[in-house]
């Protein structure tokens, strides 16, 4: 997830970096995607906009290009500073703890190896989001004297559809077909409810774990997301051989990686399976849900 949305951010530069707006950084980007732009239009209650639906506006000059700076996005968001500090702190104090162990050529538990292929998945999300802020404490309002309606009317066929969200749907991007974590997410969402914004129309703050770069993803960041997931299950197996104090905890352990790796595996083959044949399911569900949304608003 983290690796996606840095590709969504990244992918938010270079398009604004092609409209004349190379002072685009990935803060701004990122704090975009989290719904830290706000717009307000003549029509329509105020309503957050990503990158995507920002450049669009920008482009079609609709909108001013929000000449923020990236410090006023920092000092808006002051705790995210300490927060990567204590996590940054935690993990040298458990690798120094893990360093003196193996020179004292003592093993390490499995709570311990389990902590350690945790912290690999910290540290992945530090990476990724390094320019992302920790949360949108306070969003940035940007006014526009164009009416929804009419930006609507010059989107044409493409913006016929009912929302769900906001106005400018119809500028998102679909799920793209290599992700590895959206089928996750749209199986979440059906089956749980998980992760819906506010029943109010349109909503008032975007969720955190969608990821739809415009663009997609390419088969390189495909294979690293797949490599990595390899990896994370793959550290448990440090622990295959070690001394346990009954054989019955030694298989448990052993079963239980072999469990993680199965699912990785089984998943990563159902995915391709799941995107072909969930596309006309995943059609009708969203035109649904965009109709009961509009029926609800209108009554």
């Amino acid at each position: 997830m983290a690796a996606e949305q840095w590709e969504s951010a990244n992918q938010s530069v270079q398009t604004f970096k092609n409209l004349g707006y190379p002072q685009w950084t990935m803060r701004h980007a990122f704090f975009a995607d989290m719904g830290g732009f706000m717009l307000q239009s003549p029509d329509v209650p105020l309503f957050p906009v990503d990158s995507e639906q920002l450049a669009y506006l920008v482009e079609k000059n609709y909108l001013q290009y929000p000449a923020v700076e990236e410090k006023t996005i920092w000092e808006r968001n002051k705790a995210d500073g300490f927060a990567r500090l204590v996590t940054s702190l935690q993990i040298t104090w458990f690798f120094i703890q893990c360093l003196a162990r193996w020179q004292q050529r003592l093993a390490l538990s499995t709570l311990e190896i389990t902590t350690f292929a945790t912290i690999l998945a910290t540290l992945n999300s530090l990476f990724f989001w390094y320019h992302k802020p920790l949360d949108v404490e306070t969003p940035i309002i940007l006014s526009t004297e164009s009416r929804i309606a009419v930006i609507l009317i010059d989107a044409g066929d493409r913006a016929r559809k009912p929302y769900s969200r906001t106005p400018l749907d119809f500028l998102i991007s679909p799920p793209a077909s290599t992700s590895i974590v959206a089928p996750f997410w749209f199986g979440m969402g059906v089956m749980f409810d998980f992760d819906k914004e506010s029943h109010s129309r349109p909503i008032k703050r975007f969720g955190n774990s969608k990821t739809r770069p415009p663009a997609g993803l390419t088969t390189r960041e495909t294979i690293y997301g797949i490599l990595f997931e390899a990896v994370y299950f793959g550290v448990h197996l440090v622990g295959w051989n070690q001394l346990y104090p009954t054989q019955t905890e030694r298989y448990l352990w052993r079963v239980c990686n072999l469990v993680l790796l199965g699912l990785l595996v089984t998943y990563l083959i159902v995915i391709p399976i799941g995107v072909v044949s969930s596309r006309p399911f995943s059609r009708r569900w969203q035109t649904n849900e965009s109709s009961e949304k509009l029926v609800e608003d209108s009554m």
